[in-house]
């Protein structure tokens, strides 16, 4: 029987002890932070239905009633999902048996890649625009590395790996984890099939990402080790590409040890800002992936925050000026980080305020960033009533709460 005078927290804990796991572990199998597993323990931070989802596996938890109190009401309601994610399935699993006709060609595809990626990253409503994109880029080089043959189908399959990866990022928060598997997948048999090795390490960079989200962040780790032993040999003589890749990937790495609670973090962070500084140009942004100085810095925030060190979030956030992030949705959810900094402190006032500019840099990261989800949900219910009003008109605005 479930002792109903508890909070949800304090079962998280006792269950968590029964199971002789520690914090670090515990966060670590379930895909969060062990920061974020500490305040849900200690009450800090409210135990939500996805964490709860997350947990429950590893606490040998069958029926969420065990975590919240049988007296609880629970919505099964998914997260926000985008009206073109069925566009976009469509797209992934479609087999285009019979083919005929004249491929685009590469230019062509190469440009219309880069024009996507450049919407993805400067528009402020961009999953929306880049929704309406993903189903004919993934047709049109789909159907190029069929009828392509010898130098142009290597380069047609590196440029569908890319195509897939743009549709995993549209997809990584709107709740579909096997559709997201699947862009993964198929991002990485086609940049294998191109004999690319950036492609390859691009590839294994952003299946990093869902490996972490599925509390697999050792196998990110060991997976993102060897793709730096793929690239780190051609950064000396190649072009800037090479060294723009091992700094995403060193990034990566960072961001994925600290979400572990491993303060070793900060040694790959150092080591991708030397990369940055010392083989890119002065100026230099990433058409696809916006690696630059002030990415960086953003990537420190991040770290600082999932490491459970607002003061040092704080610290690293006071010189970076937003409005150098070369990227609009990076900016939104560089606000995202800074409210989950002030979240942390239980500045509900700072926090709401920078929702509110995140939602005003870019609305639908704001709108379907499960943190941000998180953090408007409780300052709705459980804020002062002189924030509460406002935070549940921004909630309304970008569909939290009806």
């Amino acid at each position: 029987m479930v002792d109903q005078q508890i909070i949800p927290g304090e079962r998280v804990e006792r269950l968590r002890r029964a199971a002789g796991l520690s914090r670090e572990r515990l966060a670590g199998l379930a895909g969060l932070s062990a920061t974020t597993v500490k305040f849900i323990e200690n009450g800090r931070r409210s135990l939500t239905l996805r964490a709860a989802q997350q947990l429950a596996p590893h606490l040998g938890v069958r029926d969420l009633g065990d975590l919240f109190g049988p007296q609880v009401s629970i919505s099964l309601d998914g997260r926000p999902s985008h009206p073109a994610v069925d566009d976009v399935r469509r797209a992934l699993t479609a087999w285009q048996v019979t083919i005929t006709g004249e491929p685009e060609s590469t230019d062509y595809l190469r440009g219309a890649i880069d024009a996507a990626w450049q919407t993805w990253h400067t528009s402020r409503h961009q999953r929306t625009e880049a929704g309406q994109l993903l189903p004919g880029l993934l047709e049109a080089t789909q159907r190029a590395t069929r009828l392509h043959r010898g130098a142009d189908r290597r380069v047609s399959l590196a440029l569908l790996a890319q195509a897939y990866h743009l549709a995993q990022a549209y997809l990584a928060w709107h709740g579909d984890r096997e559709l997201c598997w699947l862009a993964v997948d198929h991002g990485m048999t086609a940049a294998l099939d191109a004999d690319d090795l950036l492609a390859v390490g691009q590839s294994i960079w952003y299946a990093a990402h869902l490996l972490r989200a599925t509390g697999r962040g050792d196998d990110a780790v060991e997976r993102l080790g060897e793709a730096r032993a793929l690239i780190e040999p051609h950064v000396a003589d190649g072009g800037v590409e090479w060294a723009e890749m091992l700094a995403d990937l060193h990034l990566c790495t960072a961001l994925t040890k600290a979400r572990m609670g491993d303060q070793g973090a900060w040694s790959d962070w150092d080591t991708a800002r030397q990369v940055v500084e010392r083989a890119l140009p002065s100026g230099f942004v990433g058409l696809r992936t916006r690696v630059s100085r002030p990415l960086v810095d953003v990537y420190a925030v991040m770290c600082a925050v999932d490491l459970g060190d607002p003061d040092e979030a704080r610290r690293r956030a006071h010189t970076l000026d937003p409005a150098s992030i070369p990227s609009t949705e990076r900016r939104g959810r560089h606000y995202v980080e800074l409210a989950r900094s002030a979240d942390l402190e239980g500045a509900r006032e700072a926090t709401l305020h920078l929702l509110t500019r995140a939602e005003a840099t870019s609305p639908e990261t704001v709108r379907y960033s499960p943190a941000a989800q998180d953090m408007l949900g409780r300052l709705a219910r459980e804020a002062p009533a002189s924030v509460r009003a406002e935070a549940m008109d921004l909630a309304q605005r970008i569909g939290v709460v009806n």
